[in-house]
């Protein structure tokens, strides 16, 4: 009879499951998207609203990515909703962005979540 022994996993600590660890060449492609992103959101956005590329993450793996743009400065609702169709309508054409700026055989989709406006406050 055989005996299969399996180690303890110990990477959480505790036995709660907790944020799904990435390697390292996933991370490398969510910084290269998000260089060559910062670049292609405002480009079209034409400039017509300032946002913040914050972060891309895997959603669920390299295959598809979530990047999160936030506006800076006060913008309504309605601002925030019409820079989010904005996003999803040009896709396309930000996936080709990323497709010439990044080294890979296959480029992942996108999809795009506005995240609420940053809160500028000025010293007086």
């Amino acid at each position: 009879m055989k005996h299969h022994s399996r180690k303890p996993d110990f990477s959480t600590g505790s036995g709660a499951r907790s944020q799904p660890s990435f390697d390292r060449k996933t991370l490398q492609l969510c910084s290269q998207v998000r260089r060559v992103l910062e670049y292609g959101v405002d480009e079209v956005l034409h400039g017509e609203a300032l946002v913040a590329v914050t972060d891309v993450i895997p959603a669920p793996d390299a295959s598809h990515l979530l990047v999160l743009v936030q506006p800076m400065g006060d913008t309504t609702i309605e601002e925030t909703e019409a820079i989010q169709q904005r996003l999803v309508a040009s896709a396309t054409q930000l996936r080709a962005m990323v497709a010439e700026g990044i080294s890979r055989r296959k480029t992942p989709s996108l999809s795009f979540q506005v995240l609420p406006p940053f809160i500028v406050e000025q010293k007086t």
